[in-house]
């Protein structure tokens, strides 16, 4: 009998060298954003240089990943990671900044994000804006 508790107890995650690798996750979240965002832009490519629209093909896809991120990460993280995978490219590629209205501050505010690493710490910076608005 199949005993859920015991449900990836020995997972071992390995590498594509078949070497076992533990990642912070830190490291985790950019491997995953930026391999969704490789494959958006992978289906981008076909499109724009063989004219095959592949949405319907890759759209259930991106939707199941969508959904999962969504269930991880929860909905304001996600949004954010969204966004960074189809709208933080402008048409000639150009980085294009994020406008965040901080509710504390009351204010707007440009944020230039370059890659993973720089949206995953505006993401915790936002977490401990939000824990220390909270405890007060």
């Amino acid at each position: 009998m199949f005993d859920i508790k015991s449900f990836g107890k020995h997972l071992v995650i390995k590498d594509k060298n078949k070497s076992t690798i533990n990642v912070s996750d830190k490291q985790a979240f950019m491997d995953l954003v930026d391999t969704f965002s490789m494959a958006h832009q992978r289906s981008l490519d076909v499109e724009k240089k063989h004219g095959l629209a592949l949405e319907k093909y890759d759209g259930l896809f991106f939707l199941l990943i969508e959904n999962l991120f969504y269930h991880h990460y929860g909905e304001w993280q996600t949004e954010l990671i969204l966004w960074y995978v189809y709208d933080r490219l402008d048409d000639e590629e150009n980085d294009v900044p994020m406008i965040v209205f901080d509710e504390i501050t009351g204010e707007e505010e440009e944020v230039n994000i370059k890659d993973t690493s720089d949206l995953y710490s505006f993401i915790q910076s936002v977490k401990k804006k939000i824990k220390n608005k909270n405890k007060k």
